[in-house]
């Protein structure tokens, strides 16, 4: 595992994520279960425009051979998957999200085991 292979895979569920929640929010809120109000589907455009963001970025990051910046980058992404970690899981216990929240659970914890391993694990396993 390598941060270039984690970032386009991350890239890849990002913009896929990204372009439904932008194009198709009321289809795509309707798989999680979210009631479909204007201001939630103003939000989850929003966040749809987010996440295209981010998978562009990752898919320009993942050329970037420096470590301390792929480093950094790893470090915000685990911290961005844990905290998304953490809101899916309020949702879902909280019964905001009724549906499918375990999807979006499953991804950011593959997400944040793969960037916890790059970070924490992969610099012992070299020595």
């Amino acid at each position: 595992m390598s941060y270039r292979i984690l970032f386009l895979i991350n890239a890849f569920v990002a913009v896929l994520f990204g372009a439904a929640f932008l194009f198709v929010p009321s289809i795509a809120i309707k798989r999680f279960g979210v009631d479909n109000y204007a201001s939630t589907k103003m939000v989850t455009e929003f966040f749809g425009t987010a996440l295209i963001a981010l998978g562009i970025l990752l898919w320009f990051a993942k050329d970037v051979s420096e470590e301390t910046v792929q480093r950094g980058m790893g470090i915000a992404l685990l911290i961005g998957s844990i905290a998304g970690l953490i809101v899916t899981v309020l949702g879902t216990t909280g019964r905001a999200m009724r549906a499918n929240g375990w999807i979006a659970m499953l991804i950011y914890v593959l997400f944040a085991l793969g960037y916890g391993f790059l970070i924490f694990l992969k610099p012992r396993m070299k020595e």
